[in-house]
């Protein structure tokens, strides 16, 4: 390797590094800005007593109520398994094996 190649190396990496870290800011700054519009719309929105953002404690009743039942479904599943037998194990205690 040479010098020509070794300086056209480095300057190709330094190149591709800063490109990358120029791309890789203005998407993070893109997302960001995104973020704080959206934050600021919902803050418009609190401000002004939307119906939909009034809606939220009944969605978080209803959304409790159904984790209720699924924390109740899933307690049942659990004492339904541990009846649970194998057939291997059926076959052992009716002796058909």
């Amino acid at each position: 390797m040479n010098w020509i190649q070794l300086a056209l190396s480095g300057a190709s990496a330094l190149t591709g590094g800063f490109v990358g870290g120029w791309t890789v800011a203005f998407r993070l700054g893109r997302w960001r800005q995104m973020v704080e519009d959206r934050l600021a719309a919902v803050e418009q929105r609190l401000e002004n007593g939307d119906a939909h953002v009034d809606a939220v404690p009944v969605i978080e009743a209803r959304l409790d109520v159904l984790l209720e039942e699924v924390r109740a479904i899933r307690k049942e599943m659990r004492e339904d398994l541990k009846e649970l037998v194998t057939k291997e194990q059926c076959n052992l205690r009716h002796a058909h094996g």
